[in-house]
Order: structure tokens, then sequence, then C-alpha cells
């Protein structure tokens, strides 16, 4: 499955720079965030509930989380932004969460408040916009509530840079081209060492408001 993501948003950058020769590339602060600062997010995501930086190649237990993640964001300005998300997700019977084996399932539901900074803005990358995030978060694990340290990396795919949806001067008002893609990788660590930690995969759409 993350073979997949990847390979596609692999495909899709390569046709989108292909379009994008001929068209008005925007840099970060034109791409609208003055005008529309917000941003909402829908993902679908995997989580690894037993990831670990010693084997940051491995896998084992990356499952699809059923119910989509949405995150808000504000843009300051700067290529700065906040973003305020939410994760709900059921750990089945059977899966390992930190080299235990689940015997009862039950519910995690994350809050995450973390600041982005766009590398895309800072560089002014056209149509792949690069940024990496940190922050905090709340998890309720288990009936039990951790805090977490959140650090991650992600690519948002403008298509107002695409070339693929254009309309004389007025381009950047299209309401198709406010959306976009996003792919992003998370990881989750319990400050308190204890039960909790995990890698989440997410990719999907975002429109700017």
């Amino acid at each position: 499955m993350l073979q997949k993501i990847l390979f596609l948003t692999a495909i899709f950058t390569i046709t989108s720079f292909a379009y994008a020769q001929n068209a008005k590339i925007y840099n970060h602060e034109n791409r609208f965030r003055g005008d529309y600062p917000l941003k909402v997010n829908l993902q679908m995501t995997m989580l690894d509930t037993d990831y670990s930086l010693k084997e940051p190649g491995t896998f084992n237990e990356l499952n699809m989380v059923t119910i989509p993640k949405l995150s808000f964001e504000y843009y300051i300005g700067h290529n700065l932004s906040l973003k305020l998300s939410g994760l709900l997700n059921e750990i089945k019977v059977g899966q390992v969460v930190n080299n235990q084996v689940v015997n009862e399932k039950f519910n995690v539901f994350s809050t995450d408040l973390v600041a982005l900074y766009s590398l895309g803005g800072l560089f002014n990358i056209p149509i792949v916009d690069p940024y990496i995030e940190t922050g905090f978060g709340y998890t309720q694990f288990n009936k039990d509530s951790k805090a977490m340290y959140n650090l991650g990396v992600g690519i948002n795919i403008w298509l107002l840079d695409t070339g693929l949806f254009r309309r004389g001067q007025y381009t950047k008002d299209m309401l198709i081209n406010r959306f976009g893609l996003n792919f992003e990788v998370l990881g989750q660590k319990n400050l308190s060492d204890g039960p909790g930690s995990n890698l989440q995969i997410s990719g999907g759409v975002f429109f700017v408001f």
C-alpha cells in the first residue's frame, strides 16, 4: 500500500510538472494564502502502533484507519502555519502495540496542534510544496491519557501550479484551483516513554478558503 501511494504521488508530480512548463507559477505567498488563509485537510491514514526508529524501514503493524483524519490550518504568514488535527481509530485484537499483543480491542483518539513551515515557500518551489512540522498533542489511549511530541514531514501539491485549469487572469480564483493533494509522514512520541508512540502515513486532499 505504501509503495502504491508513493508511486502515484511521483506520477502525478511528474505529469503536473510537464503541464507547468507553460503555466504561470505562483510562489507560496501568491498561492492566495493571504486571501484564503484557512485550509482544511481530509486524509486517509495508515497507522503503525509498533514502529521503532531502530528499524526505520520496517512497518510490521501498518494498518489503515477506517475514519479519515481531519485537520484545519491557519496561515500566519512568512511560510508559517498552525494546524489542529483529530484522529479516531480502533485497535483490534491481535495487533501489536509497542511490542505487546492486544487481547481486547479499544479506541484511540488523538488531537494535535503543530506548527508547519513551508520549504516550498522558502525556496519558491513550484507545484510540489514540501514542509516540516512539529508540535504537541493529546492521545486517549486504552483509557489512559498521553502527552505526545510530534515531528513530521509532508508535501502539498497545488492544482493552481499545474496549469491544468486556466482561465485568463481569473485562474487563481477558480474554485477547483483551491484544491490540492497532500502526502504526510508523522511520528508521535509518548513523552512519558510508555505505550502510545506511533507512526502515521497519510494521503488525501485539501481545500483553502
